[in-house]
């Protein structure tokens, strides 16, 4: 294990595969096939997996203004025949329904409630900085599998109250800028050394999780402190109270 012992007040996580342990291949296999069965009767799967792609890169592309919500409808409804808005309660209703199937492809622990629940115990403040490419209920689905209550939180980054993506740092800035934090203030954790990497260009702390680590372009990790999720806990519970 190599954290911090000089933590920094606002602890930012990442979820997927951070907080949310999981195979990402099965996670988007199983997600893919409920949300296609959903819109079989509307629209080609094979179409409807290329759009829901191409939506997300405009999303990982957006700098503003608009949402990346706003960003995904206009990119939906200028390539497919479908009018996001007539969908929108299909897409809703998959993600309180089917999409809780997603929860098989991961590995739900205690740790990461512990983890969360021990920082906010001492006065941290903890925020959920995934990637905001999917909607609330989905994000908030997710947490719910792991036991952590979004409303405790400061923050959860979603598509429809961000304006980036990562690995935008951009996306970085506008966090902390809900937070009225400074960069260096935080420490951002994350298992993805690009996406949650690039945070150290705005001066934040990067700590990496080993335990489902993303690397696809084989960047250097010399600089990053890692560990594994169960080296986080024991990091949390020897951490100061926040005075």
């Amino acid at each position: 294990m190599s954290f911090t012992m000089k933590p920094k007040k606002n602890i930012l996580f990442d979820l997927d595969g951070t907080l949310l342990p999981m195979d990402i291949n099965e996670f988007e296999k199983a997600y893919f096939m409920g949300l296609c069965g959903c819109m079989i009767d509307r629209i080609d799967p094979k179409d409807l997996y290329k759009h829901i792609w191409g939506g997300t890169k405009q999303m990982v592309l957006n700098t503003g203004p608009k949402t990346n919500m706003e960003v995904f409808r206009d990119y939906f409804n200028n390539n497919t025949s479908l009018d996001y808005d007539e969908c929108e309660s299909i897409f809703l209703d998959f993600y309180a329904n089917e999409f809780q199937n997603c929860v098989n492809a991961c590995k739900v622990t205690n740790l990461s409630k512990e983890i969360v629940s021990t920082l906010q115990e001492k006065g941290y403040t903890v925020a959920i900085a995934t990637n905001p490419i999917f909607p609330q209920i989905a994000t908030y689905s997710r947490l719910n599998w792991l036991h952590i209550d979004p409303e405790s939180l400061s923050l959860v980054t979603t598509f429809e109250n961000s304006h980036s993506a990562k690995p935008n740092p951009a996306y970085y800035k506008e966090v902390c800028e809900s937070l009225k934090v400074a960069p260096e203030d935080c420490i951002m954790i994350g298992n993805d050394v690009a996406e949650d990497g690039i945070a150290k260009k705005l001066g934040m702390e990067v700590m990496l999780i080993e335990d489902c680590l993303l690397n696809k372009d084989n960047l250097a990790t010399d600089d990053f402190q890692m560990g594994s999720l169960k080296d986080l806990l024991e990091w949390a519970k020897s951490l100061p109270e926040v005075k």
